[in-house]
């Protein structure tokens, strides 16, 4: 007897991510998403250098369209149907939304393949579920969460808080550490009664994925529907939506409300 496959390799949809080097949480919380799913998928990985998150010259020189291009071509090499930049740099690096949709153009139009971002991705996902008014919660610098703030403000979202783990994880390495508690605890903290109905957990390597349906819950059970979007599970969802994937029987429930939604 043959051991057990998922995705068909001759069939499957390949969807491809592009992931920050020092990022050590969206392989692991991608796979088990798509392990939830079950669908005839198959994850494709690449990784762009990513050693400081700050708002300077030397952060920003790290996700210029030449790199990112670069990267898209080797997930291109392996077929893939839609390629994502996992990563939040279009939010804190000081660019605007029509900033990231020409990055995304300009990957599409060097690759040949549709491509996107994580940031085009979390807009969408607030436009889809309706919602405007949002809170954020990061484990950045303050500069750097001041920025992302700046950024949904420009984008004409109504940021009620934007609220930074204390003390700031030393670098992207540490960040994928946070434990459950205090990703909870920024999460909780970031809701404003009355007023936020979206948190953004704007970090693809915080990996708050796995809490978002708990913190949903809990908030369902004090009288609030509040949904919590986490940037790994953005970025599967819109990925996953753009070559047609569908889930059956609820699988992806334990996710949240947005892969909940697929």
């Amino acid at each position: 007897m043959p051991a057990p496959v998922i995705a068909h390799l001759a069939t499957a949809k390949r969807v491809g991510f592009i992931v920050p080097s020092s990022n050590t949480a969206v392989e692991t919380l991608t796979l088990s998403i798509l392990q939830s799913l079950q669908a005839n998928i198959i994850p494709l990985f690449t990784r762009l250098q990513v050693l400081t998150l700050s708002a300077d010259a030397e952060t920003t020189s790290q996700f210029t369209s030449e790199k990112l291009i670069t990267a898209a071509q080797l997930l291109a090499d392996a077929g893939a149907d839609h390629i994502i930049w996992n990563g939040t740099s279009g939010m804190f690096t000081g660019g605007t939304l029509a900033d990231d949709r020409r990055l995304a153009e300009d990957m599409t139009k060097a690759v040949g393949v549709p491509c996107s971002t994580n940031t085009i991705a979390t807009i969408e996902a607030l436009e889809v579920l309706g919602i405007r008014d949002v809170s954020i919660a990061v484990p950045y610098t303050d500069e750097v969460t001041s920025k992302v703030q700046a950024f949904f403000e420009k984008g004409g979202f109504h940021v009620h808080a934007a609220v930074a783990q204390k003390p700031t994880p030393r670098n992207n390495l540490e960040i994928a550490r946070c434990s459950e508690k205090d990703i909870k605890a920024v999460v909780r903290k970031s809701l404003v009664p009355d007023k936020t109905k979206a948190v953004l957990i704007a970090c693809t390597n915080y990996p708050g994925t796995a809490y978002a349906a708990d913190l949903e819950l809990e908030q369902e059970q004090a009288g609030n529907e509040i949904r919590v979007l986490d940037s790994i599970a953005v970025s599967a969802w819109y990925a996953l939506r753009e070559v047609g994937i569908k889930q059956t029987n609820n699988s992806l429930e334990v996710w949240g409300h947005l892969l909940n939604s697929l």
